[in-house]
């Protein structure tokens, strides 16, 4: 074998393309080259191009060099031709992406070249050098942001993402709201019922009698939240469309926000209230909205919150199927094969629906469990 031509991180990265954008993207942000050399099939040409503009603004020069994913000559071929073109001698392989026979071309040429071959171990946060020699390099914090995620898996540009204004201030206040009304389901239940009964969008008013039992106790939580207040004895005001909103579930998803944002994990990248749309042809777009958003290890996790009755009947089954089966499809297709998903709910479900979130790999929080989310957020991402 010929003398080692390189063994650390170097100025050029050589890539294969493929659906999961993340074991290419982590190693370029953590390594920084100068430039990356993707091998692209014209399979993979969209995914490649989302990656690209990930990576230029941060000035790393991206090239493209078409292959045929399964044509293992013709992919060693251009290999070859790679490093006789290239003028630097410290070209690093990412063996992770492509397909098994590409990967496996590109790898003996680059192996037998006696270059660096490296491959991203995302599941287990680390970057493994396979050649020249053996060697292993656990991937602390979190590079990856949220919005450079989604850009990898189709979404261009986000809307929203902050906390609304004045939730700070209240954030304090929530949790006894949402003890309040996981432990009283019917107050909870007359609350969504009333709101939606009323006919103005911009503002609502609430006879005290239907809100029922543990009323005066919510009026209470409202108005220190600053979302509602008393007009007369016996009707409750609430002045927006953005408070109305609030009341109508809002403050669960608030709850879920700041009981990950107090959680004190450094380097943890949180967003809420996401509206996106998802590249591809045609003027109607997919468009979709994530309640909380955040990035940890490198991993997306998504939190879908609900306040309404899950076990309503809707044209696909129930409320709570719908948002299963909603959830497990975002979590695919916004965070890849490693991504994670969480359902809070107001409300128990149904043992059925608790078995068919196991199955999808959904953690579940629902019922008197949402006053504990701390607890199971911290055990969800110790795990």
């Amino acid at each position: 074998m010929t003398e080692v031509r390189n063994s650390g991180p170097s100025t050029t990265h050589v890539c294969l393309v493929s659906d999961q954008p993340i074991p290419n993207l982590l190693p370029l942000l953590i390594e920084k080259p100068r430039q990356a050399i993707f091998l692209v099939s014209p399979e993979k040409a969209a995914q490649a191009e989302r990656l690209k503009k990930v990576m230029q603004p941060r000035g790393i020069n991206v090239t493209m060099r078409e292959i045929s994913a399964y044509d293992f000559d013709a992919v060693a071929g251009i290999c070859e031709q790679l490093l006789a073109d290239t003028l630097e001698p410290d070209l690093t392989l990412n063996v992770t992406g492509g397909t098994k026979i590409a990967a496996l071309a590109a790898f003996q040429v680059f192996f037998f070249a006696n270059r660096r071959i490296i491959y991203c171990d995302t599941e287990h946060n680390r970057l493994l050098q396979l050649a020249p020699q053996r060697d292993e390099t656990l991937i602390s914090g979190n590079a990856v942001g949220v919005r450079d995620y989604l850009a990898c898996y189709g979404v261009p540009r986000v809307e929203g993402g902050q906390p609304p204004p004045g939730g700070e201030e209240r954030s304090p206040h929530l949790a006894a709201l949402a003890g309040l009304l996981v432990h009283e389901e019917r107050l909870l239940a007359n609350l969504n019922s009333a709101l939606e009964r009323q006919e103005k969008k911009n503002f609502a008013n609430l006879s005290l009698n239907e809100l029922g039992q543990g009323a005066e106790k919510l009026i209470d939580l409202l108005k220190t939240c600053g979302v509602a207040g008393l007009t007369g004895t016996n009707n409750l005001n609430i002045p927006s469309a953005d408070k109305i909103f609030f009341c109508k579930g809002g403050w669960l998803e608030e709850h879920v926000y700041w009981s990950v944002k107090n959680l004190g994990i450094k380097a943890l990248d949180l967003t809420m209230n996401v509206k996106v749309q998802w590249d591809g042809k045609g003027k109607q777009r997919t468009k979709n909205e994530f309640d909380v958003l955040f990035t940890h290890h490198n991993r997306l996790h998504i939190i879908s919150c609900k306040a309404s009755n899950p076990e309503r009947e809707t044209g696909s089954g129930t409320r709570a199927t719908e948002a299963l089966n909603e959830l497990d499809s975002l979590a695919d297709r916004a965070g890849g094969l490693f991504g994670r998903a969480m359902l809070v709910s107001a409300r128990r479900l149904r043992d059925e629906d608790r078995g068919r979130a196991q199955k999808m790999k959904i953690h579940l929080v629902d019922g008197t469990e949402v006053p504990r989310l701390a607890d199971h957020l911290r055990r969800w991402l110790g795990s």
